[in-house]
């Protein structure tokens, strides 16, 4: 008889849904182990982009593993790290839900779009990508800081405290909040966060019977992906405090195409290209094309500026 797994997540209302999800897909009996220290889950005043570590959404899960308290780990693969312990092996990369960033208003508005918004438009996001898109190419909307889960968001956003907020388009579909989308921002236009919409399932590198077990979750397609935008991530050291952003697709003869792009905050200026290649190598081939048209000097100008 097989024993029932831990799985470690936080405490949130979509890191719960997400783990359900996993337990599902499973289909196997599970106990549920909620971590409510994350930094990230404690400090909701601070734009996650300005936080002094990385991990602040996985670290304190991720030490349930290692301490040997829980088996399996779910994380949102955007949160975390492209470099993670050497006890720890990524065993799985689920299915995508829907990739792209949306927008929803407050109630009162019924806009179609972002450049229908009236300038000085009160906008509430916590993704510096985010910001140094929207300041590219919309500069005269309101950018404002805004923290906590996801239905605090939604009411904050229906309390009038914002005119607009900017969320992943999964998050919402995982809570059954799709009614409240105005409308979606055009995926190979204004791109996404690198792994965006895919959970990255994690055990203990010397657990050969979880890692095994695992294998029922793991989506081939994601996982290519995933790995090319984060092998780009990495290569620029980049992360949530750097505005970086992806778009990728597997193509019929077994390549993925991956576009990448860097921003200043300010949104002043903008570098990106593509590549398409083997999914272990383009994100390295496209970072060096990347670096070779100022990315470094923009990245390096951008790490001074924290």
């Amino acid at each position: 008889m097989q024993r029932q797994l831990r799985i470690a997540t936080r405490s949130s209302a979509l890191a719960m849904a997400q783990t359900n999800y996993v337990i599902s897909e499973l289909k196997q009996e599970c106990e549920i182990i909620k971590v409510s220290n994350e930094v990230g889950d404690v400090n909701l005043q601070d734009p996650l982009y300005k936080m002094p570590t990385v991990g602040v959404f996985t670290k304190q899960v991720e030490q349930y593993l290692l301490e040997q308290k829980a088996d399996v780990a779910v994380h949102s693969l955007k949160d975390l790290p492209t470099i993670i312990d050497n006890e720890l092996y990524l065993a799985a990369y689920t299915k995508f839900e829907q990739r792209g960033d949306v927008v929803l208003l407050n109630k009162k508005y019924n806009y179609k779009s972002l450049g229908e918004l009236p300038d000085g438009f009160n906008v509430g996001t916590s993704s510096l990508r985010r910001i140094a898109t929207i300041r590219n190419r919309y500069p005269k909307l309101n950018l404002i800081n805004i923290r906590g889960n996801l239905n605090t968001r939604i009411q904050k956003l229906d309390e009038g405290q914002y005119d607009a907020i900017i969320l992943a388009k999964a998050g919402i579909l995982r809570l059954g909040l799709a009614d409240r989308i105005s409308f979606d921002l055009e995926e190979k236009e204004f791109l996404y966060a690198p792994a965006q919409a895919a959970l990255g399932i994690q055990c203990r590198k010397d657990d050969l019977e979880t890692i095994d077990r695992l294998k029922v979750l793991n989506d081939v397609d994601a996982q290519k992906r995933c790995v090319a935008e984060r092998m780009f991530l990495n290569q620029l050291e980049g992360g949530c405090r750097l505005p970086i952003a992806v778009y990728s697709e597997c193509r019929e003869d077994g390549t993925v195409y991956i576009k990448g792009r860097v921003l200043a905050v300010d949104g002043t200026q903008v570098i990106e290209d593509e590549a398409i290649d083997h999914f272990e190598k383009v994100g390295q081939i496209l970072c060096q094309k990347i670096q070779v048209l100022g990315g470094v000097e923009l990245i390096n100008s951008l790490k001074q500026q924290k």
